[in-house]
């Protein structure tokens, strides 16, 4: 009975102690990967943005070539209008609410649903 409980504390021990290095292990891992990037940060933060802004670019851009590649060029080209008819519609929109010219925001708005909907709904699907 004294070695069933002697092995019950010993896997329960085990088990903490693999939690408590794995813990370690992260942190460690985290702070080795963090702070470079913060010193790097804060002593030259222009170039940080332009080494992370091409990081991203770069990334967005493979991902990008592999789903044109994926689902071809023409239906890539209707996805990217579709995203630029909303994303110019409600830049417009909200610009012109901000410069006070708030009666032309809601043809722009309208115009964007109208745009929208012939991009997607009314062309022929192959």
């Amino acid at each position: 009975m004294i070695k069933k409980i002697a092995q019950g504390y010993k896997k329960y021990f085990t088990s903490a102690a693999k939690v408590l290095l794995l813990l370690a292990v992260c942190t460690l891992l985290g702070a080795a990967i963090v702070y470079p990037l913060w010193s790097f940060s804060t002593a030259h933060p222009t170039e940080y943005t332009i080494g992370t802004l091409f990081i991203i670019a770069l990334i967005l851009s493979i991902l990008l070539v592999k789903k044109i590649i994926k689902i071809g060029i023409g239906k890539s080209l209707f996805t990217a209008a579709r995203i630029a008819t909303v994303m110019l519609g409600i830049y417009a929109a909200i610009t012109l609410v901000l410069h006070e010219r708030r009666v032309f925001a809601l043809p722009v708005i309208l115009l964007t649903i109208i745009v929208y909907g012939v991009l997607t709904f009314g062309r022929d699907k192959k």
